[in-house]
């Protein structure tokens, strides 16, 4: 360290910190960035840490933004996607449905992350981009400048000696601890209904080895044996299971669980866990009986969120320690990259002298709306999770309109202002109310259910119009009038979709309603319901839109599921 003034203060050094370090360096080369870590290098090679598995959005990020593909490539593993095991948990494992790729995705790769590498690495590349690191540092106080006219001041211990240092601005990133929350009162509870535990333990664990070799029609679906690269997800009532492989020769592996339906004292210890594995993933269960574990974390109601995580005086909260949603879907890294980015955008025009209180409230705003639509959203699929057809038509739904802002969402087009937003995507409050109608649609389908839709294996890569949406979004360097033009078309495909989602939920929960609907079928797919009294009263057969032919859909779930 040459100075004990710094333009930045990170405190933290952790996914979250060291990945802002580098970006905001990457981006302004000229300012001075000084991380404070209470970890000594060498780090374990195999930390024990939460964000293991990425998605799109995430690795991007990671990847691109930060200008580490060539490093993920060699040093990391590539991620298979998310899959997902349904069914009857007692039986043979192959013979429970199965939501999966069966090959890498052309386009956009994902990885599984080793975290204790990946953040000792980021050391070693932050140091030689001029970053100053700290290490054996624990964070004591951080004093607040009360204006933008003064500097924030950090108290820390280094060993036994009490040190500080002073910064224009000043992040927490140091996790779970939430520093600067806890201290200003930003705290803001989610649901305190869900629990979760992980291990690690040594070699692969390989959910094909659940299977025989004579199952040759189950081992063929994915070929050359390559499952164990998936986040995989056992999934039964209330709760799933994840198998994560690592670089250095660990698998983790978590429960996940909503407290109602699988109460957390039954698994909070690896002891009580064991058990818990036993009673409802016999299978898997028994083919961890001689692994030892490494560790063991528990954490009781994870979920959490926060009143603000930007200031205009220059501080920040990022990673957990402004907010953490929920694992299902893996959108911790994404959220990471969200809240850097955006956080860096502000950092760039304090430093041009153009930062205003209205672009913080807005990064705010936009942020915390984000981590806690994703929150809810995911908090509801908790009970069905153990009704595979209703999850893969979430699923594929959710696929279908998380792309309408995927140009904006992997690239991290996020500091703009609500008149800008409304203009390139103005389609998004559409989408948004459609997506809400449709979680309540699988809420109550999934307690209407007559069990009449099945399916064995789906591959959501191959399904056509999850290929469309893909290769229309997944597009780099598009201009404003093609990002437009995007969103109404998928805008306009979410809206066949969910006609098409409706038809089905009627056929499994209520077949004799279907000869209400004549065809050709075009319905006002923002009033769709299984509540049949509304559909006179909200509009439901008068649609606003001009009909277009929904076959095609009603044809994608007809080879996707089985109905009898």
């Amino acid at each position: 360290m040459t100075n004990s003034v710094f333009d930045i203060a990170i405190c933290g050094g952790g996914l979250a910190g060291s990945t802002l370090a580098r970006q905001l360096k990457l981006q302004m080369p000229d300012i001075s960035i000084v991380v404070l870590d209470r970890l000594v290098s060498p780090l374990p090679q195999a930390t024990f840490k939460v964000g293991e598995s990425t998605v799109y959005a995430g690795a991007y990020y990671l990847a691109e933004t930060l200008q580490l593909t060539d490093y993920f490539e060699e040093h990391h593993l590539p991620k298979l996607g998310l899959r997902y095991f349904f069914g009857n948990t007692q039986s043979q494992f192959h013979k429970r449905p199965e939501l999966g790729l069966s090959d890498f995705a052309p386009t956009f790769k994902s990885y599984q992350i080793d975290r204790g590498k990946l953040e000792q690495d980021l050391r070693i590349f932050n140091r030689q981009l001029g970053i100053d690191i700290l290490e054996n540092c624990a964070v004591k106080d951080i004093q607040l400048a009360q204006n933008c006219q003064e500097i924030h001041q950090i108290t820390y211990t280094q060993g036994k000696e009490q040190k500080t240092c002073q910064s224009k601005w000043v992040i927490d990133a140091m996790g779970r601890r939430r520093f600067l929350q806890r201290k200003l009162g930003l705290d803001k509870p989610n649901s305190p209904n869900f629990n979760a535990v992980w291990f690690r333990v040594k070699g692969l664990i390989d959910v094909a080895d659940l299977v025989p070799d004579t199952e040759v029609l189950w081992h063929d679906r994915v070929p050359k044996r390559i499952r164990y690269y998936s986040t995989n997800h056992l999934c039964g009532k209330g709760y799933w299971v994840w198998t994560i492989p690592l670089s250095s020769d660990y698998t983790s592996i978590g429960i996940v669980a909503e407290e109602e339906a699988q109460p957390f004292g039954e698994f909070h210890t690896y002891e009580l866990a064991c058990q818990w594995l036993e009673k409802n993933e016999p299978v898997f269960a028994a083919h961890l009986q001689e692994k030892q574990p490494a560790d063991f974390k528990k954490m009781p109601r994870y979920s959490y969120s926060s009143t603000q995580v930007f200031s205009e005086n220059r501080w920040a909260c990022v990673g957990e320690a402004g907010v953490f949603p929920d694992p299902l879907f893996s959108p911790g890294s994404d959220l990471i990259g969200y809240c850097n980015s955006l956080l860096t955008e502000l950092v760039k025009l304090d430093f041009q002298g153009d930062l205003s209180q209205k672009q913080v409230t807005e990064a705010n705003n936009f942020f915390l709306n984000l981590s806690e639509g994703t929150t809810s959203s995911l908090h509801g699929i908790y009970s069905y999770l153990d009704q595979g057809v209703i999850f893969a038509t979430r699923l594929i739904w959710d696929v279908v309109t998380a792309t309408s802002n995927i140009s904006r969402i992997i690239f991290y087009q996020l500091l703009i202002s609500p008149e800008e937003r409304a203009k390139m995507w103005p389609y998004s409050e559409q989408i948004s109310q459609l997506t809400n109608r449709l979680e309540q649609l699988f809420l109550d389908w999934s307690t209407k259910s007559l069990g009449r839709i099945s399916f064995e294996f789906i591959d959501y890569w191959t399904i056509p119009i999850l290929k469309e949406v893909r290769n229309r979004s997944f597009t780099a360097n598009k201009v404003e009038s093609e990002i437009i033009e995007d969103g109404w078309v998928i805008l306009q495909r979410a809206e066949e979709v969910a006609q098409a989602i409706f038809l089905l939920a009627l056929q499994d929960t209520m077949p004799d309603q279907l000869t209400q609907f004549s065809e050709p079928i075009w319905l006002n797919a923002w009033a769709i319901s299984l509540d049949t009294q509304k559909w006179q009263q909200e509009g439901l057969f008068q649609p606003k839109s001009q009909p277009r032919d929904i076959s095609w859909a009603v044809e994608l779930f007809d080879q996707v599921f089985s109905i009898s």
